[in-house]
């Protein structure tokens, strides 16, 4: 299942002077290979085999964001061939889009209406139409390189991480657990129309779906905005509309 950083982070962005630094760790004394790393995240997460009959895929996520006390439906849909379509209602607001249909990135929003996206936005829809991406973190990205972690890991956690640079954009670092080989930890910056967004994103609440560990639930942090993300449903192989990926009208 690949990662898309949840439409409501573009909007609730803040201006980068208000992010606070985060202090980095001391580099360690030997870091092990990233294919090696990546590698055993692909074992751990379980064979891809079990999902090779699949087609399509629905996931439903509930978005809160206490502080605003705030609440948002948010559904992605994926086809094989890079295609994949993101919706988030947002009250007051309106209906955020983005898609692609394997060939052109676009976005839809209230703010900057239809978009045709390039360079940045538009690799990091490539990447997260990606089928079956995270068993290929390697070969999505460009580059992938060991790193220390970007920010301090809980007590008694050890983690290892992999930046993973971009055709396009600014690179993306994710952490995994040292002992279960699962992502605990993703960082980068996600362009928009508005600038860079910085993000950090926390995985948890792994669960079992056809022989496969999935994450359900993710904290998204931009600025002094948190996000609680809860997958809602996971729905296989539903026929999905070729137009829905497509470019929309103006």
């Amino acid at each position: 299942m690949s990662v898309m950083i949840t439409l409501l982070a573009l909007v609730l962005a803040v201006d980068a002077g208000a992010i606070m630094p985060v202090p980095i760790p001391a580099q360690p004394a030997a870091l092990r290979e990233a294919n090696a790393v990546v590698g055993d995240y692909a074992r751990a997460i379980g064979d891809e085999k079990n999902w090779q009959k699949h087609r399509t895929v629905r996931v439903k996520r509930e978005v809160t964001v206490k502080a605003m006390h705030f609440a948002s439906n948010e559904e992605t849909r994926m086809a094989r061939g890079g295609k994949v379509f993101s919706s988030s209602e947002m009250p007051g607001m309106g209906t955020f889009q983005r898609g692609s249909d394997g060939h052109r990135a676009w976005s839809k929003d209230p703010i900057g209406g239809v978009r045709l996206l390039k360079d940045g936005e538009a690799e990091d829809v490539r990447i997260a139409a990606t089928w079956n991406s995270e068993w290929h973190l390697g070969d999505v990205y460009a580059k992938a390189i060991s790193v220390a972690p970007p920010v301090a890991p809980p007590a008694g956690e050890a983690w290892e991480c992999v930046e993973f640079q971009k055709v396009k954009g600014g690179p993306t670092t994710i952490c995994f657990d040292r002992k279960t080989h699962l992502r605990v930890l993703e960082k980068g910056v996600q362009p928009s129309q508005g600038g860079q967004v910085p993000y950090v994103t926390r995985f948890s609440d792994w669960r079992p779906l056809e022989g496969v560990l999935v994450w359900y639930h993710e904290n998204v942090t931009v600025g002094p905005v948190t996000m609680e993300s809860q997958v809602m449903q996971i729905i296989f192989d539903e026929p999905i509309p070729a137009t829905l990926f497509k470019l929309p009208r103006k």
